[in-house]
């Protein structure tokens, strides 16, 4: 035999050997998760936010806020409120004792806006401009309106509108009257084609202004549809609407024991997500309408036991994650940004508002020490966020194996869900979900190929995870919930109750090559885009304070103009990848 075919043999035998190594190696993966990138589905910036509540003390530029609200990576923000806006007067920043009384008869929407009057007003309002500059300082983040069409005008709505389009505030979408269907037993509306005849003056007001404006109307809330209102909504001649909003909520029944909860929380993220939309509201609604959910919650809109705690934010995180799968859905919001379930705090500093509404003056807050602290649930939301908040696609994505976890009744449904997209920085992410109580080992395949291996330390992951979902954080410790960081290769290990973000560079992003020239006494900014980037500009007014974020540039666009460019002191704008 020569030494040439006895070479041969051996290449042979090594290659089967590393096959059956390989094989091996993967037979002994619990979950598979594989994705493509062919025919990927685009993800609209900005898509993970959320909403925001008036009955807090804090002032939207308190600097410690901010600071733990980027840690959250908001793509977009509500204002002012959900039911506290019913009664808010955009251009006072004040919620309107007069306006409380003519909603009187819903005694429980009435008493939590009469609540939060005095702390409003204590601390000087909750101005729109104020803000404004929060979501600029929080990378940027969109805003969307949840405007009072109970007890405000179409006047006001147009005035709100021009002041938005006069200082380039760029509104996301305008959302007419919060929860409008549970107002039915008390008269204001009729059904939801009454709803939406309602509406239309203030849509018109609003378009009067800016014929861009994305109008939505309000379809019933998914984990409670009114069919009625939905049907009637649908039934409107005239659909003027750009979008549909709808909140979801889970409607717990009698069910108060934490496990029991958790698994009608598994089986609501199976079975009425993306379908609640691609079987429901899709069949009531043109096609080409667009969607949008602004507050959602594993418990009641009322809260419960699953709220703030570790599996409140494990399911958050599969809602967006599962909701991102649709292009349709452009918006997805969390309930809420400075709550038990969110931004959590160790004083509310109540009596300071409380005692300056009292005695007729108004106190600064953002000097007092509210202890805020991230909670559990926040912790998960941020782990997915920050993969969200920085992708432009979305991979189909499959997961194979792995244990199962309950839902209600008898069936059971995969612990394990998993979402892979390509961010607009030149990095391919992946998130996944584990809902189950055992650590397991999860193989990344890119397009049928495994991605490096468990010598290469190839990925950084960052995720949340603890032995009991129910568990908490508070402050001063234990936070028994925190983000964690660490690079491994693959396979990797999935600890229970947890999410867990993977990321790794694919390409890198040089700066943008930047020209200048002035058409029309309008200054034009161009560059050289890059094919799955998106550019955020930025400004600075003296180049050494904080750069904010006034604005998203897709990968398609080479250009923005600057208008009224002459107004206003000197700023300084840059182009970077977020």
């Amino acid at each position: 035999m020569n030494l040439a075919f006895q070479f041969s043999i051996f290449l042979i035998w090594l290659l089967g050997l590393c096959l059956a190594l390989e094989s091996e190696a993967e037979a002994q993966v619990d979950v598979a998760v594989s994705f493509v990138t062919t025919n990927s589905t685009p993800l609209n910036p900005g898509f993970s936010g959320f909403n925001n509540g008036l009955k807090n003390a804090v002032e939207y530029y308190d600097p410690n806020f901010q600071q733990m609200a980027a840690t959250l990576s908001p793509g977009w923000l509500r204002f002012p409120a959900g039911t506290e806006s019913e009664a808010f007067d955009w251009s006072s920043g004040q919620i309107v004792p007069a306006r409380i009384n003519a909603l009187s008869a819903n005694s429980y929407q009435s008493n939590i806006l009469a609540n939060a009057l005095p702390i409003v007003a204590g601390k000087g309002g909750s101005p729109f401009s104020d803000f404004t500059a929060m979501a600029a300082n929080l990378g940027g983040a969109k805003i969307i309106v949840a405007v009072n069409a109970f007890t405000d005008t179409t006047n006001s709505a147009g005035a709100f509108a021009q002041y938005a389009r006069t200082n380039h505030i760029p509104v996301a979408a305008w959302e007419l009257a919060n929860e409008p269907y549970t107002w039915l037993p008390y008269g204001l509306f009729t059904n939801g084609a009454d709803y939406a005849a309602q509406m239309k003056p203030f849509c018109d007001a609003i378009k009067a202004v800016d014929s861009n404006a994305v109008v939505a109307l309000f379809f019933s809330d998914a984990g409670n549809p009114n069919r009625g209102w939905d049907n009637s909504l649908a039934g409107y001649t005239n659909k003027y609407w750009d979008a549909v909003t709808y909140h979801q909520y889970i409607t717990p029944g009698d069910l108060t024991n934490f496990d029991d909860l958790m698994a009608l929380a598994n089986g609501n993220l199976a079975t009425n997500t993306v379908s609640y939309v691609t079987n429901y509201l899709m069949s009531l609604n043109d096609p080409g309408m667009t969607y949008m959910i602004t507050e959602q919650d594993a418990a009641s809109g009322h809260g419960g036991p699953l709220n703030g705690t570790l599996y409140g934010g494990i399911y958050s995180a599969e809602y967006a994650l599962r909701m991102s799968t649709l292009p349709q859905v452009k918006y997805v919001a969390s309930f809420q940004m400075q709550s038990v379930a969110g931004i959590d705090l160790t004083n509310n500093n109540f009596p300071a508002a409380n005692t300056a509404y009292r005695r007729g003056y108004t106190t600064n807050t953002a000097g007092l020490n509210f202890g805020f602290f991230l909670s559990a649930q926040a912790a998960g939301e941020a782990v997915a966020n920050g993969a969200l908040y920085r992708s432009t696609q979305v991979y189909a994505t499959t997961t194979t194996g792995g244990p199962t976890v309950p839902t209600a009744g008898s069936n059971c449904v995969p612990a394990v869900y998993a979402q892979a997209y390509q961010g607009a920085n030149g990095k391919r992410y992946v998130v996944i979900i584990n809902k189950g109580a055992s650590n397991l080992l999860a193989s990344i395949k890119q397009d049928g190929v495994t991605q490096g291996n468990a010598n290469t330390n190839k990925f950084l992951e960052t995720f949340v995870t603890g032995a009991d979902p129910s568990l908490t954080n508070s402050s001063p410790l234990p936070n028994n919930v925190q983000i964690q960081t660490q690079t491994g290769g693959n396979p990797i290990t999935l600890p229970p109750y947890s999410v867990m973000r993977v990321e790794w560079q694919v390409f890198h992003v040089p700066p943008p090559a930047l020209t200048l020239n002035v058409a029309n006494a309008t200054p034009i900014l161009h560059w050289i885009g890059l094919t799955n980037v998106t550019y955020t500009v930025q400004r600075s007014p003296d180049l050494h304070s904080t750069w904010s974020t006034v604005g998203w540039l897709p990968a398609t666009q080479t250009n923005l103009a600057f208008t009224n460019w002459l107004i206003g002191p000197l700023q300084f704008y840059r182009l970077a990848v977020p």
